[in-house]
């Protein structure tokens, strides 16, 4: 009888500590955390503008907080949710490869503001945003420091 609860409750505890995949609508927290520094930036019309290393424009993340600084001065603080959003394309206007963009970031519970996705690669932690057709849009890139 031992051996039965014992199992029953190893399932009930293995099953309510299931991790929920990507698939299912999550996105890994832990991948966003960290100190990221801006690296290029691009809005509308605007040219590219690459910025060096220390150049103080740094985003922090924790697993559900963030911290922004400009020219090494606290801007602002809050806190962030991400959801999985396959949207990109149209929100954006951009031919976007599938299975790329679908993290979508939530900062302060906005959701009336233009969707921002993002990814992180080689690295790098790059923002989409807005509807580029129209000039109306921004892509942001950050670096892991």
């Amino acid at each position: 009888m031992k051996n039965i609860l014992f199992l029953v409750l190893s399932g009930i505890f293995f099953i309510g500590c299931k991790k929920v995949s990507v698939d299912e609508g999550s996105v890994n927290l832990s991948s966003i955390a960290g100190t990221w520094e801006l690296r290029q930036a691009q809005n509308g019309m605007t040219p590219i503008i690459n910025y060096s290393s220390g150049n103080g424009n740094i985003l922090q993340f924790t697993d559900s907080t963030y911290k922004r600084y400009k020219d090494g001065n606290l801007t602002i603080t809050g806190y962030y949710i991400i959801i999985r959003d396959n949207s990109v394309t149209t929100e954006t206007g951009l031919a976007i490869s599938p299975g790329q963009f679908i993290s979508r970031i939530i900062f302060d519970g906005d959701v009336t503001s233009h969707k921002t996705f993002f990814e992180i690669s080689n690295s790098n932690l790059t923002f989409l945003s807005g509807f580029f057709p129209v000039d109306g849009g921004s892509s942001i890139v950050y670096q892991l420091k």
